[in-house]
């Protein structure tokens, strides 16, 4: 689930921390903060991602903000 997180979700490595039974989701956009987002079920963790981007848009390859 975690491969398939990450491959629909670009910028983001998705982990799946099986001895904590949480996934993990690190924004490889942001050089300083926020922390990565972490999350028991995919649903929360996709509300946690959308939040992050939002905050911190991704860039597009051309230089610019996402809108």
């Amino acid at each position: 689930m975690a491969r398939e997180l990450e491959g629909r979700h670009p910028g983001w490595v998705v982990l799946w921390r099986c001895w904590a039974c949480r996934y993990w989701a690190f924004p490889c956009w942001i050089t300083t903060g926020p922390e990565p987002v972490e999350a028991r079920h995919t649903d929360d963790l996709l509300n946690l991602m959308r939040q992050v981007e939002a905050q911190h848009p991704i860039l597009r390859r051309s230089g610019q903000h996402a809108d």
